[in-house]
């Protein structure tokens, strides 16, 4: 089973006059998992600057995650796929698979 690599973000706190006075050098920080934390008043009120990127591949792996969640959750198609799982090799082998194209025609 593939795993989801999720590595933790690095964080650079800078409250809120420091970015005001450099916020071009400031904002250049956030790339890769280098993310600026802007602390607010509140614990509700602070902000992230976040790499587009980095951003992007989290949504990405979220959404594979609940999908996988959405999949397992559910016996019935989990069972299917497990008894398919068990000769998909075989099947392989024999020559028994079609190709997407195959199966529902090309586009």
């Amino acid at each position: 089973m593939a795993t989801i690599h999720l590595p933790l973000p690095e964080k650079v706190k800078v409250n809120r006059s420091q970015l005001r006075q450099s916020q071009s050098k400031i904002l250049r920080l956030a790339k890769g998992r280098t993310i600026i934390e802007v602390p607010g008043w509140t614990e509700e009120d602070g902000k992230y600057v976040v790499d587009k990127r980095y951003f992007d591949d989290l949504l990405r792996k979220l959404r594979a995650t609940t999908e996988t969640l959405e999949i397992t959750a559910d016996p019935k198609l989990f069972g299917q796929i497990v008894r398919a799982a068990r000769t998909l090799d075989q099947d392989a082998r024999g020559r028994k698979l079609h190709s997407f194209a195959e199966a529902f025609g090309e586009e």
